[in-house]
Parts: structure tokens; C-alpha cells; sequence
């Protein structure tokens, strides 16, 4: 129950490290349901929520640890060398892996984690993969403070 925004906005502008073209889109879980591959401007990434586990630590706070993948896809435009698509795709993970491990100042939270990647989908012309990462946060519950007093309403009652 942690938006996942602020991930987003890390991974938008290109750092000053990078060598190379920065993606085009980053973007979240619904431009990520609506993707044209045919329309679409690559390299590109999506921050896509996986799950969200939750634990009660105290009264109104609850743990919680949301998993989301990041989505990466490239042009899968093969180079004079084997391998030169593979190098691509990596390049822009270790750059994601790098911003979103604090390199670059990370959201106020517990240290982001990398938990693994995997292929979603290898076509002629392009690479989707997903690596997916993981953080804690503590969310409460607490409820707003009521309006200030400033008077007595009276109810018909005696005093």
C-alpha cells in the first residue's frame, strides 16, 4: 500500500554516468496493460507492482514490503558481434540496479533489494525482461485528527 511513484521518477531522467541512449517511456503497471508493440518507443521501462506483503507490528502499523518488477525492453537489433543485444540489455539493468540500490539517493525507505530477473518475452524485435526488487516500509493507520471544538451544540437535554 506504497505507491510505487517515487520509483518511477528515479528512473525517468537519464543519470549523468549513463553512456547511451536513457529510456524513452518509464512508466507504470497501466501504460505497461496497454502496450502497442508496434507504437512503441524503445528503449523503454515500466515499474509493474508484483505483490505486497504486509504484517501488523503495533496498533494502527503494519509492516509492508511491496514487490515490484522493473520492465525492461529493447530493440532487439543484432550488432556485427554475437551477444552485442544481450550486453545492451544488460547495461540498463545494472544502470536500474545501481539507482534503485541508493547510488542516487533512494526513496526514504529501507535499502531497495534485488530478488532476481527472468525473460517475459524474446520476439525478432524486441526484449522484455523483468527484474524484480523489493523494499519495507512501515504504513499506519492512524486516523485524522477531529475538527477543532467551537461550541456546544444542544440536543434538547437539561444541564
Amino acid at each position: 500500500m506504497i505507491s510505487l511513484k517515487p520509483i518511477i521518477l528515479m528512473l525517468t531522467d537519464k543519470p549523468v554516468w549513463f553512456g547511451g541512449l536513457w529510456f524513452r517511456k518509464v512508466d507504470g503497471a497501466a501504460a505497461y496493460a496497454k502496450i502497442r508493440p508496434d507504437a512503441l518507443p524503445l528503449p523503454a521501462a515500466w515499474v509493474v507492482r508484483s505483490a505486497d506483503k504486509g504484517e501488523p507490528i503495533g496498533e494502527r502499523l503494519d509492516s509492508d514490503e511491496p514487490e515490484f518488477d522493473v520492465v525492461i525492453a529493447i530493440e532487439n537489433a543484432r550488432g556485427h558481434e554475437p551477444g552485442e543485444t544481450d550486453e545492451q540489455l544488460l547495461k540498463y539493468r545494472q544502470a536500474v540496479y545501481r539507482l534503485l540500490r541508493g547510488e542516487e539517493g533512494a526513496p526514504d525507505t529501507r535499502p531497495i533489494k534485488w530478488r532476481g530477473g527472468r525473460v517475459i518475452e524474446y520476439t525478432e524485435d524486441d526484449l522484455y525482461w523483468a527484474d524484480r526488487y523489493s523494499f519495507e516500509g512501515v504504513i499506519n493507520n492512524y486516523l485524522p485528527d477531529p475538527a477543532g471544538f467551537n461550541s456546544i451544540n444542544r440536543t434538547g437535554g437539561t444541564l
